[in-house]
């Protein structure tokens, strides 16, 4: 049996913030228990005989993860029916790590109460800065002091495995305010800390207000220097880095992130989710309206083998173990490359990456040019698959 990841989608939220281009949607209330509504029929759909077999023959499920939107804005009651029912596709591991996303301004004692009798065990925070302007002008619901009151409130409830997303790069913001946020955030103890660069999608408010001139992103180089700040202050905290965005404290890295990284097998459940079974990519529509109308797995994809290097090099290399050569050899019948590749030699020349221990990774300097890098790699695939 292997091992699955199921992500469950909530797309509802207060408001919608000024950079998020996510499927959520504000002011939708009255469609809340039609949403879950169906969300439990599609549930029960995977319980039973699919198109890839009874899951609950073949897979064990490792984690749960409850994203959206804000998860923590509806009834927790809905959120508790919904896992019990993901009980159903596959046996939970009795460790199973369970999710739950949300903002700190909508967590009660009573949701965290009922989150935690329905075996959640842990707490993603959109706290994303410390700095209250900062959160104004993001169309944050929350302040700096909700996001305190909520690590408390949580730990409180028996959580203890929280983390807390953070953002740089924003509007305005300049060393100081990201200095502070950090040193906040890791006051509060959190054993995980994801720490996200600003990324300027097209469509969203926050990017036409950058486009129109109105407001003011740091430049590439602040972004790096804020990037660097994070990983010298994190490490001295004893957060690990383990991915480009993702700090841990020892044992407290994130298993549902993990496999995706390590392209493991994964079950997207509600409106604009994801999957990937047997390296068959599928999914739900983006538009509630479809969800909601019974549209379910669009765009199914097979994968061919090429789909599957290049997203094992393009995956893998976001981790700091990077890609285990022993198992790359085992996947794809070949090394990763020849012996005398001057390609590689060159990459590890120039510092960006390291080959030790039997594994691939990508060093510090490395994981700032990543994509740069993942493109060398692959060519060096396409000589190899030659």
């Amino acid at each position: 049996m292997k091992p699955l990841a199921v992500y469950i989608h909530v797309p509802f939220c207060a408001r919608k913030c000024a950079y998020c281009d996510f499927a959520s949607w504000s002011g939708r209330e009255g469609e809340w228990r039609r949403y879950f509504d169906a969300l439990v029929t599609e549930i029960r759909l995977w319980s039973g005989i699919t198109d890839f077999g009874l899951l609950k023959e073949r897979f064990h499920v490792q984690s749960v993860f409850v994203g959206g939107g804000t998860p923590t804005l509806v009834p927790a009651e809905l959120i508790a029916e919904a896992l019990e029912l993901c009980r159903r596709i596959a046996p939970f591991d009795a460790d199973a790590e369970i999710t739950i996303e949300g903002n700190p301004g909508t967590l009660t004692p009573e949701k965290l109460r009922t989150y935690r009798t329905a075996g959640v065990n842990r707490l993603s925070m959109g706290a994303q800065s410390f700095d209250d302007g900062l959160l104004r002008a993001l169309g944050r619901i929350h302040t700096a002091a909700q996001t305190v009151e909520a690590v408390e409130m949580a730990r409180d409830a028996g959580f203890f495995n929280i983390n807390l997303d953070l953002m740089y790069g924003l509007p305005g913001q300049g060393m100081a305010q990201w200095m502070d946020t950090l040193h906040r955030a890791v006051a509060l103890g959190v054993p995980h800390i994801s720490a996200y660069s600003l990324i300027l999608e097209p469509g969203t408010p926050l990017h036409e207000r950058v486009a129109r001139g109105e407001v003011t992103v740091p430049d590439d180089d602040a972004v790096i220097t804020m990037q660097r700040a994070a990983v010298a202050s994190l490490s001295k905290s004893d957060y690990g880095r383990y991915e480009i965005s993702n700090y841990a404290k020892p044992k407290s890295e994130s298993r549902h992130n993990l496999a995706y990284w390590y392209r493991g097998d994964y079950l997207g459940l509600g409106c604009a989710a994801h999957s990937m079974l047997d390296d068959c990519r599928f999914s739900n529509p983006d538009a509630l309206d479809d969800y909601l109308a019974g549209e379910r797995m669009a765009d199914v994809q097979r994968l061919t083998r090429w789909d599957v290097i290049e997203e094992t090099v393009m995956l893998n290399t976001r981790t700091t173990r990077g890609i285990d050569l022993t198992a790359w050899e085992n996947r794809f019948g070949r090394p990763f490359a020849s012996k005398e590749c001057a390609a590689l030699k060159r990459l590890a020349g120039a510092g960006y990456i390291e080959i030790k221990d039997g594994r691939l990774r990508l060093t510090g300097r490395g994981l700032e040019v990543q994509n740069a890098v993942v493109l060398e790699l692959l060519e060096i695939q396409e000589a190899m698959e030659r």
